[in-house]
C-alpha cells in the first residue's frame, strides 16, 4: 500500500489504438500527457512520439511484458505514469499484468485502464463488417495458453458457427496453428486479412480459408501484426470507403473524451448529424452541424438518415450517423448498409460498450472471449464458459440473470453494466453467486462473465494471462 507520508501517483494502463492517430481516443492521449513517466513496447511509443516531450520514456522489446509492468509499478514512488499498451489494453493487452503487479504493492484504486479502439474492429470497420449477433475473439498464441485450450474455443466457435477474430496466427517460429485452425473452420469459409491495420504497410483483402491453406505466399504475408476475420452467421459485409462522405460514427460509450480524433474531425466538418438524442448529447458542442433527430419504428428511423445523409453527399456535403460505441458492434449500421443498397460508407471506429465497461471493471476480459447479442440458451452458455471464454452478453431484455449465472462457474467474477459513463450509470462487480442472490433482471443491463482465472480485488477484476506460468514475479 502507498505510504502515508508521499503523494498519490496515478498508474494509466492505456490503449493507444491499432496505430494511426486519428484511431487514438482524446482520453488515451490526455492520459500520456499526464503522465510523468511513460513505459512501453518501443514500436508502440514510436507511434505516439510526439506526445512523449519532457516525458521520461522506459522502453523494452518484445517478450518484456512483465519487465515493463514491474518498472512502471516501480516508478509510481516518484509521479504517474502511463503503461501503453496498442488496441486495447484489455484484449491481449497490458490491463490485467499491470493491475496484478500494481495490486501487491499499491492502492489500485490508483489505477485506471483506459479503453482504446482494438484492431479486430479497426479492422471490421475498413472492411464493412458488422457483426450482428456474435464475435469469438481467440489468439492463436499458445505461449500463454496450452494449444489443447486454443483448439476448444476453435470447435466450439465453429460450431456455433460465429464470427471469429484471430490474433497472433503466424510467427517465425509457430507457423502450424493458423493452419489447424483454417482446417477447423473449412476451406469456404470467407477470411478477411488485415495486417498493419491504421499503420504503416496497412494491407487488407478477403480470401478463401482453403486458399491461405493451398497457397504458401499467403501465409507468409501473415505474421504478429495480422489479424483474420473468419465469417459466421449474423455477420453483414457492406461497402466502405474512407473517400465515403457519409460517416457512420462510433461515438464510445457516452462521454465526449472517448471519441477517438477522427471521429471528432468528422463530426467537425459534417453539415448534418444524424442520431438517437442520447448520442447527440454526447458529442454537443463539437459540431456546428444540424443535429438531427428521427422518429417512427427503428427502421423507419434508420431509412429516414441514410434519405437525407445520401441526399446531402449527392449535394457534395459531408454527413455524420452516429452510433454508440463503436459501429461494427451490435450497432445499427447493419440497417444502414442495407438501406444504402450497395453505396459506399465509411465507419469510423470507436471505443466499444464492452471495452469501455472492461476497463472500469479492471481487466475481465485479457484472455480469448466471445461477446452475445440478445437471447441465448444456456447450453450454449455453460459450453462457452467451461471451454474457458469471458463472455459479454448484450441485450439481456427480460431475460432472467439467474437462469443465466447457474449455467456458469460461480467462482467467476461478474460485471453487471448499464448506461455506462452516463447520468443514469448502474455498475456492479460481484462472484456469480452474489449477483445472484441480489436478483437483477435483464432490462436494458448487459453482462459479463470475466475470463478463467479471474478474481476480485478491491472491487476491481484481475485476470491472469499465464505469464507466471512463463515467468517469475
Amino acid at each position: 500500500m502507498p505510504s502515508v507520508n508521499r503523494p498519490s501517483h496515478k498508474l494509466s494502463i492505456v490503449g493507444i489504438g491499432p496505430g494511426d492517430r486519428k484511431q487514438m481516443t482524446i482520453q488515451a492521449a490526455k492520459a500520456v500527457q499526464g503522465a510523468d513517466f511513460v513505459v512501453g513496447y518501443k514500436p508502440y511509443l514510436e507511434l505516439i512520439e510526439d506526445l512523449l516531450e519532457k516525458k521520461q520514456v522506459i522502453s523494452s522489446s518484445m517478450g518484456k511484458e512483465v519487465d515493463r509492468a514491474k518498472t512502471a509499478v516501480d516508478l509510481l514512488k516518484d509521479g504517474s505514469v502511463a503503461l501503453v499498451s496498442s488496441g486495447d489494453p484489455n484484449i491481449y493487452g497490458m490491463a490485467g499484468l499491470g493491475l496484478e503487479l500494481a495490486s501487491a504493492k499499491e492502492d489500485i484504486g490508483d489505477v485506471e485502464v483506459v479503453p482504446g479502439v482494438t484492431s479486430f474492429a479497426a479492422a471490421a470497420a475498413l472492411a464493412g463488417i458488422v457483426f450482428r449477433e456474435s464475435v469469438a475473439v481467440i489468439s492463436l498464441s499458445d505461449l500463454l495458453t496450452p494449444w489443447s485450450c486454443i483448439e476448444e474455443r476453435l470447435k466450439l466457435a465453429a460450431e456455433y458457427r460465429m464470427p471469429t477474430a484471430i490474433y497472433n496466427p503466424r510467427s517465425r517460429r509457430r507457423d502450424w496453428q493458423m493452419k489447424k485452425a483454417l482446417e477447423i473452420y473449412g476451406p469456404d469459409t470467407d477470411v478477411l486479412v488485415a495486417k498493419n491495420v491504421a499503420r504503416a504497410g496497412e494491407e487488407l483483402h478477403w480470401t478463401k480459408a482453403g486458399a491461405l491453406l493451398d497457397l504458401e505466399e499467403h501465409e507468409e504475408r501473415i505474421d504478429m501484426f495480422t489479424v483474420l476475420i473468419l465469417d459466421g452467421a449474423g455477420m453483414v459485409k457492406g461497402n466502405a470507403s474512407r473517400q465515403a462522405r457519409i460517416n457512420i460514427v462510433g461515438t464510445g460509450p457516452g462521454s465526449s473524451d472517448k471519441l477517438t480524433y477522427e471521429a471528432e474531425s468528422l463530426l467537425k466538418g459534417s453539415s448534418k448529424i444524424f442520431g438517437a438524442s442520447r448520442y447527440l448529447q454526447a458529442i454537443n458542442g463539437i459540431s456546428p452541424g444540424e443535429k438531427i433527430i428521427h422518429q417512427g419504428s427503428y427502421a423507419q428511423r434508420m431509412a429516414l438518415r441514410f434519405v437525407e445523409a445520401n441526399a446531402a453527399s449527392d449535394r457534395g456535403l459531408q454527413t455524420s450517423i452516429l452510433t454508440g460505441g463503436d459501429p461494427s458492434i451490435f450497432s445499427s449500421a447493419w440497417r444502414i448498409f442495407e438501406e444504402s443498397r450497395g453505396c459506399h460508407l465509411h465507419l469510423c471506429p470507436g471505443v466499444s460498450a464492452f471495452s469501455a465497461v472492461a476497463a472500469r471493471a479492471g481487466a475481465p476480459l485479457v484472455n480469448d472471449f466471445v461477446l452475445l447479442s440478445g437471447a441465448v440458451d444456456s447450453s450454449r452458455i455453460k459450453r462457452l464458459v467451461r471451454a474457458g471464454f469471458g463472455m459479454v452478453l448484450y441485450n439481456l431484455a427480460d431475460q432472467d440473470l439467474t437462469a443465466i449465472l447457474t449455467e456458469i462457474d460461480l467462482s467467476r467474477p461478474c460485471v453487471l453494466a448499464r448506461d455506462i459513463a452516463r447520468d443514469e450509470e448502474t455498475f456492479l462487480v460481484m462472484n456469480a453467486p452474489d449477483l445472484m442472490e441480489a436478483r437483477p433482471n435483464g432490462f436494458r443491463f448487459t453482462l459479463f462473465v470475466a475470463s478463467a482465472d479471474s478474481y476480485i480485488k478491491d472491487g476491481r477484476i484481475i485476470t491472469r494471462r499465464g505469464y507466471q506460468t512463463k515467468y517469475s514475479y
